[in-house]
């Protein structure tokens, strides 16, 4: 939405000027309304002849709110302490000026603060109605110096009471303005009272909004520049929901005046007038805020989808380097392991006599720790080499990969006077290498962790939503279904090594092979009940 680029910046400068300007604008009308006033030149002390004059009391607390505010606008890199205090006191000038006349018009007690000057000349006579300091104005003045004095505070909620201070004081104005319009005397003339001036309304209302824009980033208008959805909203809306009334209403009154149509013809009019204008000023912002949360989300997702990118580029170049890693490090550790193995054996052979029961125990167990290293380190190699080693996926036919695993397993199986039966395995595309290895990890759990019973395994597969779903079934010692997670984890054993041997790295590998061929494993056991594991392969393209 293009007016969000005004308020993209830290510091929206234009707004500091614009709020400079009004200083000046407010000063400057009130400064020649007062020469007027000296010169006795009545073309600058009434815009109409038939008009009320601002009083020269007026003009003079005009300019001193004027200066005050134009102090009070920050100035960058220029300190001015000594006219910081004389802002301070204008503005409380300015609040005892208010102050008296509003206790004047209260109570009657006669201060005759707005007759200081020209006395002579403020009483009305036939060409010129009376020119004494109205109640609205003096409340106004009350407000807008009390504002420049709280200009800087602030509540707990962020809220600035100066701010409402300057509105309330602009909403007065904006009565006066409108009722100037409209001809309609209470709203600029309370009870009978004198009348606000027509100028004094405009500054007034020009005050108001440059105080407002001193402080762009706090208090009210934090939300009104805001480049957020609410803050676009406040900006459109919030001067249409003042003019547009306002001019309709001047429009149809100025018919009605001329006989165009009756008051109640000229009532409907605005009404449906109003409901169409600003139905279709709804619609307009409702079709902006649409384009530009589209135009958020499309950012978002660009921002998203780099993100992702990078991740990935990220992941892969750290299992990259992961990989790089466990193979030199596998290398470079086997290298002392078989050394300190080939000396260990080489002690044993030739100082098997030499050697007590207790020596030879120990060499037995440092030879049995090297061996249970050794193993550790080639099943973390083959780990980390799922990936960077897979070859690439063939069409293979898993019933002769399962019986390339189960050949490699035939001394396990005679050893343990196990049972294997399998249904037809169907063909599938894969790594026929890593294919092999996941059938021969799983039938070799089956047959090391059986039961007092001989073991029966069966394995099976079935078809389901688009992949082979296959089952390795056996009556071994089963799982506790809190193990379900952690037996997937490198190196967790579930059972001591004097119970069972092995690195606890099978079903980790298992799952990264499965992982890598697009499919998923699992396992469904209890304790004393057996195992079936599960894992799934895509089916064939036209299978």
């Amino acid at each position: 939405m293009k007016d969000r680029a005004f308020f993209t910046q830290d510091e929206p400068e234009w707004l500091e000027r614009f709020s400079r300007l009004a200083a000046a604008f407010v000063a400057a009308s009130a400064a020649l309304v007062l020469a007027g006033w000296v010169l006795g030149a009545q073309v600058l002390v009434r815009i109409l002849p038939n008009m009320v004059a601002m009083n020269p009391v007026t003009a003079i607390a005009f300019i001193c709110v004027g200066f005050a505010l134009w102090e009070r606008i920050p100035a960058k890199g220029q300190p001015r302490s000594w006219k910081q205090k004389v802002a301070f006191i204008l503005a409380a000038l300015v609040v005892l000026v208010g102050t008296l006349k509003l206790v004047q018009c209260l109570t009657g007690w006669t201060f005759h603060i707005d007759r200081l000057l020209f006395s002579s000349r403020l009483a009305a006579t036939d060409a010129h109605p009376a020119s004494e300091m109205a109640p609205n104005t003096a409340l106004a003045f009350l407000l807008c110096g009390l504002a420049v004095l709280t200009m800087d505070f602030e509540l707990k909620d962020q809220s600035r009471p100066a701010q409402v201070l300057a509105l309330i004081a602009g909403l007065i104005a904006l009565l006066a303005l409108i009722g100037y319009s409209y001809c309609a005397f209470a709203l600029y003339r309370p009870r009978g009272a004198i009348p606000m001036a027509l100028i004094t309304a405009v500054n007034f209302a020009v005050f108001g909004l440059g105080f407002l824009a001193a402080r762009p980033r706090s208090g009210i208008m934090r939300i009104i520049t805001s480049p957020t959805n609410g803050g676009a909203v406040a900006r459109r809306f919030v001067p249409m929901a003042i003019f547009v009334p306002w001019i309709l209403g001047a429009v149809l009154l100025a018919a009605e005046q001329k006989a165009y149509f009756r008051s109640e013809s000229a009532i409907s009019i605005f009404a449906v007038a109003t409901i169409f204008i600003f139905t279709a000023l709804v619609w307009w912002h409702a079709k902006l805020l649409h384009k530009s949360d589209l135009d958020r989300q499309l950012i978002e997702r660009e921002r998203a989808e780099e993100n992702l990118h990078q991740a990935t580029a990220n992941l892969e170049r750290s299992n990259t380097e992961l990989q790089q890693f466990a193979c030199i490090a596998s290398h470079d550790l086997n290298e002392p392991l078989r050394m300190i193995t080939s000396y260990l054996q080489l002690l044993e052979e030739r100082s098997k006599d030499k050697l007590d029961s207790q020596a030879r125990e120990f060499i037995g167990f440092a030879l049995d720790g090297a061996h249970r290293m050794q193993a550790l380190i080639t099943d973390l190699l083959a780990y980390s080499r799922v990936e960077a080693k897979g070859t690439a996926f063939e069409e293979i036919d898993c019933e002769q990969v399962f019986e390339t695993a189960l050949q490699n397993l035939r001394v396990a199986v005679d050893e343990n006077k196990a049972t294997v039966e399998h249904q037809r395995l169907p063909k599938v595309r894969g790594d026929r290498v890593q294919l092999t290895q996941v059938f021969q990890n799983l039938v070799g759990n089956a047959l090391k962790f059986h039961g007092a019973a001989a073991p029966r395994i069966h394995v099976g597969a079935n078809r389901h939503n688009g992949e082979w779903i296959f089952s390795v079934r056996d009556n071994g010692i089963g799982i506790n279904p809190k193990d379900f997670q952690r037996i997937f984890v490198i190196f967790q054993r579930l059972h001591a090594r004097q119970e069972y041997s092995g690195t606890g790295m099978g079903l980790a590998i298992c799952k990264r092979i499965v992982e890598r061929h697009g499919g998923r494993i699992w396992v469904e056991s209890g304790p004393q009940k057996g195992s079936t594991f599960f894992f799934t392969l895509p089916v064939l393209s036209g299978g």
